[in-house]
């Protein structure tokens, strides 16, 4: 059987925060509101639900947007919307109903083949999504009702070209690794925050060439609960010292003796100074 030609999308993936952790009651109302908080940002966007085919997933939604969506719009209003929406949600309800959400956003080609959604560029936000440091950043992030990670084809054709109502300096990049060891990229911002806290605000370069999402067709990550990886941060690069003698340099706060080599403060003795007698 033939797969289906793709189809391109702006996908717009959504988690409620600690979900599985609320009474059964509190899940129910907030899967129903969530769908009250969705129809209202996606309105200041100028669409509907009805407008884009929507996946439910249980703590979540994974909705496509038609591409003759204005990405700007859809980034600037969806943002604006959830915000908003949950904020009113949250004057209604108390603490066990509070919702706040992890949202992400990509562009890429989606084979659909019915209620199955398959395709790289849905891996790749389900992975941003769920990784590691987006989640700490929320967890940090307490009067934050959100927040929004975008892909790096996402941050470099939408975020970079300052358009109206988006900030490129609230965008800061989360590297990670996910579980098969690929490095990933995305790039966050809470409403509310003047930069997103938890993450370092000069990082360096991706690691190994790392992106946020891929607009080829393929992977399985379309159905309820599939293609997420937590993913761990990206380890700092490991110091390798070779054939110094009688010399000492600078290297960080936590640097660690090897051997019979010294540590003073930060500097790093190799063949130590004798003191005289």
């Amino acid at each position: 059987m033939m797969s289906p030609d793709p189809f391109s999308y702006w996908i717009v993936l959504l988690d409620i925060e600690d979900f599985s952790l609320r009474p059964e009651n509190a899940q129910a109302t907030l899967h129903e509101e969530l769908y009250e908080v969705v129809g209202f940002a996606l309105g200041r966007a100028g669409l509907g639900l009805a407008d884009c085919p929507v996946q439910d997933r249980g703590d979540g939604m994974l909705i496509l947007v038609p591409v003759g969506a204005s990405p700007t719009r859809l980034l600037r209003e969806l943002q604006r919307g959830l915000e908003d929406a949950l904020l009113a949600h949250r004057a209604k309800y108390n603490e066990d109903h509070r919702m706040r959400l992890r949202v992400g956003l990509n562009q890429g080609l989606v084979i659909r083949m019915g209620e199955r959604w398959t395709g790289t560029a849905i891996n790749d936000l389900a992975r941003l999504v769920d990784a590691g440091p987006v989640k700490r950043v929320l967890a940090e992030a307490r009067r934050a009702q959100l927040v929004l990670v975008v892909s790096e084809s996402v941050h470099t054709s939408v975020v970079l070209g300052r358009y109206p109502g988006i900030d490129p300096a609230a965008y800061l990049p989360a590297d990670f690794v996910t579980k098969h060891g690929e490095p990933r990229r995305g790039w966050v911002t809470v409403p509310g925050y003047a930069a997103p806290p938890g993450l370092p605000a000069d990082p360096g370069e991706p690691p190994g060439g790392a992106t946020g999402g891929a607009s080829a067709p393929g992977g399985t990550a379309g159905r309820a609960g599939g293609g997420t990886d937590s993913g761990s941060t990206v380890p700092p690069p490991t110091l390798t010292v070779r054939d110094v003698t009688n010399s000492q340099f600078v290297v960080g706060e936590r640097a660690k003796a090897v051997g019979r080599d010294d540590v003073a403060g930060n500097v790093y003795y190799i063949n130590p100074p004798v003191d005289g007698p």
